[in-house]
């Protein structure tokens, strides 16, 4: 969230100067071992002919996969979590190949989904099948979206396939739909960033670039993402990893985390929303490579800001208000003379808010809005937050053949090479 400058940390603020700490990037083995598990349940699955289960562990690994291959680019995926079967130094695939595996086990657990049986214990979608499904089925446009610039081709097919037949597969269609995990509240299950507030750390206010964003459109949203700041009743951001030199604020006179997000014990992680969707569909009518629908497009455009709106209990005359603003209203150049597929960016970063790896990503390949590298970061010389995580030392250790092969072009730790579907110039 703070690499997409959603967030700041305010205290222990080396991580927003890039000091990533190893234990944080070792989380590379905690994915793979749920890989490893998501594995077991699709073989009980297969032995108890429950092919529903089946899907929803497929969904969950893909996902799993994607947040994988978008933060280290290439990584393992055909020879991944297979140590049990002698596989200890697997293979990297390419971030393309990925993708296409990802998208094809989507599109096969949609499939799986429709054969019958059940999802028993669903913390997460409460065993409702159908709901399981249009998360498949979202997913898959989440990432076509993402590979659009590289491969128009494909995400087109995609795409086209997905919205002209939302019998076979459906998306997310309301706030009904959203797909999060509700915490118990209770200790010690709270939410992350409530837990952290109780806790002595206290880590995190807002960042500045969001702050200053959301008061230039007034954007009736900003009571749910912030509070005003205790001293002065003002919404004040920080910059994300300011340097040592800047340490010298006030708690009191920085915004922190609203209600819905820090506030609540029994808060949600968001997975995916269904103002994504919208905004998905929105960059897809509006290019001519991928849908070209212009009058589809400015419909989701605007159902995406609404959806985000109501999901922040806005009410309806502020929602029309606010998509009157220069600088959100369909067509208009407005005084940050964005086109209506920068505003569709911007608009979607916005809704983002709480998904830092989706946010992150999104920034990563529209450049919208245009962040700078932190002024505190370790490493200098570099224009745009990082482009990527390093591998874990954990790689170095037990795949040293392997990772070296693939970090050849690695800057910095965070630099250097982008991701397959970042198409953007003049960065480093």
């Amino acid at each position: 969230s703070s690499y997409a400058n959603h967030i700041s940390k305010i205290q222990y603020i080396d991580e927003n100067r890039y000091a990533e700490r190893d234990g944080i990037i070792a989380r590379w083995n905690t994915l793979l071992t749920y890989e490893v598990e998501l594995d077991k349940i699709i073989e009980k699955a297969q032995a108890e002919e429950n092919p529903a289960l089946e899907g929803a562990a497929m969904v969950l690994k893909a996902q799993i996969f994607h947040i994988m291959t978008d933060t280290w680019k290439a990584v393992p995926y055909t020879e991944a979590a297979q140590g049990e079967s002698g596989v200890l130094q697997p293979n990297y695939d390419t971030q393309e190949t990925v993708y296409a595996g990802i998208l094809a086990d989507l599109k096969a657990a949609n499939t799986k989904l429709m054969e019958g049986g059940s999802v028993d214990g669903d913390v997460l979608n409460g065993g409702d099948i159908m709901l399981w499904r249009k998360y498949a089925n979202s997913l898959r446009m989440r990432i076509a979206i993402r590979m659009s610039n590289v491969d128009p081709s494909g995400a087109r097919a995609v795409l086209t396939e997905i919205v002209g037949d939302d019998t076979t597969y459906p998306i997310l269609e309301s706030n009904d739909d959203i797909i999060g995990f509700d915490w118990v509240g209770v200790s010690p299950y709270f939410e992350p960033w409530y837990d952290d507030k109780i806790s002595p750390r206290d880590d995190h206010g807002m960042c500045k670039t969001f702050i200053d964003a959301l008061l230039a459109t007034n954007d009736p949203r900003i009571g749910e993402f912030a509070h005003p700041a205790a001293d002065d009743g003002e919404y004040r951001g920080l910059p994300a990893g300011i340097t040592e030199g800047e340490e010298g604020f006030e708690l009191g006179t920085m915004s922190r985390l609203g209600t819905m997000y820090r506030d609540i014990p029994n808060g949600t992680n968001h997975y995916m929303r269904y103002a994504e969707v919208e905004f998905i569909k929105a960059e897809a009518y509006a290019r001519a490579d991928l849908l070209n629908n212009a009058a589809l497009a400015e419909a989701a455009y605007e159902a995406g800001i609404t959806a985000s709106c109501e999901e922040h209990n806005v009410a309806a005359a502020d929602i029309t208000t606010y998509l009157a603003d220069e600088n959100v209203a369909w067509g208009g150049a407005g005084s940050w003379s964005y086109t209506n597929l920068e505003k569709i960016a911007y608009q979607k970063w916005v809704s983002l808010f709480k998904q830092g790896h989706e946010a992150w990503a999104e920034t990563r390949r529209t450049d919208i809005p245009r962040l700078s590298a932190a002024s505190g970061s370790i490493y200098t010389g570099h224009n745009r937050p990082p482009f990527r995580w390093p591998y874990p030392t954990s790689e170095y250790t037990l795949n040293e053949a392997v990772v070296k092969s693939f970090d050849t072009s690695i800057q910095d730790r965070f630099w250097g090479e982008k991701m397959w579907w970042d198409t953007r110039t003049g960065v480093n």
